[in-house]
């Protein structure tokens, strides 16, 4: 079934899924391909004679496709609508395949490549009947988009096909009986064109009838069963155990693994909880974790592992900002959900042109549960100048996008309280060695350095800061609210402050029995800053799942990736660390920020 109309996405999720007609219907693959998804339009281009779609489809059908096989497949038109589509920055089209239906041939290929010659022949002049027919090749198994192969899965979308697993090798008929056996006839090219248009346009009227089938079909369409092929009337809606993964990507080695490991194990935990509650009834929800390091490489690496694993559904993570904006564009390109625990840049949610008042949400399959910079640094701001008496702030940014974000909203929202920046400096992350800006600053007379980096540097940074001048703190963002930043900093650092999107579990009710599970799961790591955040994040993926998935099967999932991004916009529930929800840019509908003071080694959450 093609469909080229607005919303064409829906059939994926009604009466054509796994669930649907196509499931309880006596076929043995089906093949679904829309121009778009259930939630956006269709494209037509202004001049042109068809939609972007079904114009697309004719040129491939028309012209061929270059280094495709003989036959053209409708997963091989999958792949070139979707590379020629995308490219064009037009609407994404979607599929389900089910069992070996990929493999059916729609047409031949109608590529010539060209050859040094006299000219072309009486051949070239004339085209195959065939080619407007449908061919049915040798059946086959090749993986469907639900059913991940056993094997590790191809990126979406898959690379280009060689005439092997999917489609037969085809030889081409010699001179001699080639009128025998491809007769050839040339038919009209208004003739051809609606034929492929009135194709498409019947099967979006036969939609309409689909619920008048099921209820043939399954009696009310909400309970039906299938002959099975034996004529027995086996009931295949038995429930059956369906896995559904859940990625995370955090940095789980180096430095930054305590805070990683910490996501981790949050959702870890909300998966534990899910399933132990039966919370989607046939479903069990398992965490794919691959460790990003901290870095960009590593991170687009994981986002297009992920992507490429069909039986996610949705990612957590990362930790860092800078890994952030190189996932962000492999996951929308794939539809693929991710909700950061941790992610404050405002650029993020808010698009680049933020700082000059001009909002635009990047990418919207991505969302957070803290709060971003804006909330953050002003509270830092407003501390220091209100009740701390803090004058005069030097700045040190690490270079990295949460960090160089943090410290420019700190800078205004200071100087807007009052306060001076006597100075600023950047460094390189990886840096331990303090000594230059502690005299810069000390020397500047400024009596709080504020840091917009992590606490694997803060630690060293606050260290040295308080031998060389004890009445200087130092500030941050949440990204040094760590145990290990008290330890690494020792004792001359009471009095230091950071700030917290939200709250940190151990002071909320609602986050009582998240602490206690956590601990009775007997997790190495602490769930330190962010694991409430994270365990929120995984909860809303879950309770976003729930709400799209009707009846488990033995493929993932029957609520798509798209359908899944709409309905995690629209989550609404009490989470760990309260109120869990998204506005319109992806943002915590809660931007509460709590302020932080190191007293006797640890953070206590002081009054503003």
């Amino acid at each position: 079934m093609i469909l080229d109309c607005c919303w064409s996405g829906l059939a994926l999720h009604g009466a054509m899924s796994a669930t649907g007609l196509g499931g309880l219907s006596d076929i043995g693959g089906t093949f679904v391909l829309t121009a778009t998804s259930e939630t956006r339009t269709a494209l037509a281009p202004p001049g042109e004679t068809y939609t972007a779609f079904t114009g697309e489809l004719i040129g491939a059908l028309e012209k061929g496709l270059p280094e495709a096989p003989p036959l053209l497949t409708m997963t091989t038109l999958y792949r070139h609508l979707y590379d020629a589509l995308v490219a064009k920055g037009r609407p994404t089209p979607q599929q389900r395949n089910g069992n070996t239906a990929g493999a059916i041939a729609v047409a031949r290929n109608r590529h010539r490549p060209s050859v040094p010659g006299p000219g072309p022949g009486p051949e070239d002049a004339v085209t195959s009947a065939t080619e407007e027919a449908s061919v049915d090749p040798p059946p086959v198994d090749s993986p469907s988009a639900e059913e991940p192969p056993d094997e590790k899965p191809s990126v979406d979308p898959p690379p280009d096909d060689a005439p092997s697993a999917e489609e037969p090798s085809v030889e081409k008929p010699s001179d001699e009986d080639s009128s025998a056996r491809w007769p050839r006839v040339r038919l009209p090219g208004p003739r051809r064109r609606r034929t492929v248009v009135m194709a498409s346009a019947l099967v979006v009227a036969a939609l309409g009838s689909l619920p008048a089938a099921l209820n043939l079909i399954g009696g009310d369409g909400s309970d039906g069963g299938s002959s099975g092929g034996n004529g027995s009337g086996a009931d295949t809606k038995a429930k059956s155990s369906l896995t559904v993964m859940i990625g995370v990507s955090a940095p789980l080695s180096g430095d930054l693994a305590s805070l990683g490991r910490g996501i981790r194990d949050s959702a870890d935990l909300a998966v534990k909880k899910a399933n132990a509650d039966n919370a989607v009834p046939g479903v069990t929800f398992k965490i794919r974790a691959l460790d990003d390091k901290g870095d960009l490489a590593s991170g687009r690496r994981n986002a297009t592992e992920l992507v490429a694993d069909r039986s996610v559904v949705g990612v957590v993570g990362p930790l860092n900002g800078a890994v952030a904006q190189v996932m962000q564009k492999v996951f929308y390109d794939a539809h693929l959900t991710q909700i950061s625990p941790s992610n404050s840049d405002p650029a993020l949610t808010l698009g680049d042109g933020w700082q000059q008042g001009t909002f635009a949400r990047p990418y919207n399959t991505y969302f957070r549960t803290v709060a971003n910079d804006t909330a953050q640094a002003p509270a830092a701001a407003r501390y220091l100048y209100v009740k701390s008496k803090r004058r005069k702030a030097f700045v040190i940014d690490d270079k990295q996008t949460y960090s160089a974000s943090l410290v420019q909203s700190f800078k205004k929202a200071f100087g807007e309280e009052g306060g001076a920046i006597v100075g600023e400096s950047h460094v390189d992350a990886g840096r331990r060695d303090f000594s230059t800006q502690v005299s810069q600053a000390v020397n500047a007379g400024a009596d709080v350095v504020y840091y917009g980096g992590l606490y694997d540097a803060a630690g060293p940074l606050s260290k040295q800061l308080h031998a060389a001048s004890s009445g200087v703190l130092l500030a941050g963002g949440d990204g040094i609210f760590s145990d290990t930043y008290a330890t690494v900093a020792g004792d001359g650092a009471d009095g230091d402050i950071c700030t917290m999107g939200g709250a940190v579990p151990d002071s909320l009710p609602s986050a009582e029995t998240f602490i206690k599970d956590y601990k009775a799961t007997g997790y190495n790591s602490s769930y330190s800053s962010y694991g409430g955040y994270s365990y929120d994040a995984t909860s809303a993926l879950i309770q976003a799942f729930k709400s799209l998935h009707v009846d488990p099967s033995d493929t993932v999932p029957s609520a798509k990736r798209e359908s899944l991004r709409a309905a995690v916009q629209n989550v609404d529930f009490d989470g760990v660390m309260g109120k869990v929800g998204f506005d319109a840019n992806g943002d915590a509908v809660s931007q509460t920020v709590t302020v932080y003071r190191l007293s006797g080694g640890a953070w206590k959450a002081v009054q503003e």
